[in-house]
């Protein structure tokens, strides 16, 4: 089973889990698994480098132990304590306990909240990593739970200083709004990316016009447009459309490959929202131009 994990784990590359899955096959101390292992190492150059202190084809069984025993003990190690905590959340969900994870991830985003100092760089304490925040809104998504999603993902906005970070935080916002039908709070998320890249105040979003970036923010313009003109707002999905529409005109052509489409889309609903605002639906179901607002009446 362990040589079938480890060449299954070899087809993405280096990863911890191939890494352990080396480990796992090496403690066994088993010659005739060193072709396989170096087979493996081989897969790659990032492999190569990864499994560089792999015992080569013609080491003893003690020398295999010895570099699984010394790997393991120096990245993952027998104590369950000295696992990262989103280890077990993830085990968890995998197993189906997701009200298990869902209380445990709650709990840490929480901990966070009350008290940021937890997310101090131990070897630069003036920094902070927002990683955490990361794995959060990625756990409560796997678990469908958007709303405890936005409260990790604000934060982690909240913290952010470098403005291609600023606008890459807003734009995942702008999104979980949307998708918790949350549209005018993702308008206002949207609004901030539009004044982070007009005023970014660092020349970290010096390239956005030529990379994902900016095609991402603006395929979030045209979805949230949708969404928008899907839920009876015709006015402020025009709004939203014309800045969407300004931003597909900065990019370059090669970011704004595969933007033609959804922004065609995009337009022909709004101008059916707006001509389907100005009618209304008579006895028989036949549609027919609205009639003028009746003239106020004289109050004398």
């Amino acid at each position: 089973m362990l040589r079938h994990l480890l060449r299954h784990e070899a087809r993405s590359s280096m990863t911890d889990e191939l890494r352990l899955a080396a480990v796992l096959v090496g403690l066994h101390g088993n010659t005739a698994d060193l072709p396989l292992l170096a087979e493996v190492r081989e897969t790659d150059c990032d492999t190569a480098c990864g499994l560089g202190g792999v015992p080569g084809p013609g080491a003893s069984a003690a020398e295999l132990r010895q570099w699984a025993w010394e790997l393991d003990d120096s990245m993952f190690g027998t104590d369950p304590s000295d696992e990262p905590f989103f280890t077990w959340t993830d085990l968890a969900s995998d197993q189906g306990m997701t009200e298990l994870a869902r209380v445990a991830l709650i709990r840490e985003l929480d901990s966070i909240v009350m008290d940021r100092s937890r997310l101090r760089r131990p070897d630069a304490p003036h920094l902070l990593d927002t990683t955490p925040l990361v794995m959060l809104v990625q756990g409560f998504e796997r678990l469908a739970d958007l709303p405890q999603a936005l409260r990790a993902q604000r934060l982690y906005a909240a913290l952010q200083e470098r403005a291609w970070d600023r606008v890459s935080a807003r734009h995942t916002l702008a999104r979980l709004e949307r998708e918790a039908g949350r549209p005018a709070q993702a308008v206002t998320a949207l609004a901030a990316v539009r004044e982070a890249l007009a005023t970014p105040g660092d020349d970290s979003l010096r390239h956005w016009r030529r990379v994902n970036l900016g095609r991402f923010v603006a395929e979030e313009h045209y979805r949230l447009t949708l969404a928008l003109a899907d839920a009876g707002r015709p006015e402020e999905a025009r709004a939203l459309l014309a800045a969407a529409d300004a931003l597909l005109g900065e990019l370059s052509e090669n970011a704004a490959k595969g933007l033609r489409e959804i922004s065609g889309r995009t337009a022909a609903r709004v101008r059916e929202a707006g001509r389907g605002r100005a009618r209304r639906v008579t006895g028989n179901g036949s549609l027919r131009a609205a009639p003028p607002p009746a003239p106020p009446r004289n109050p004398r």
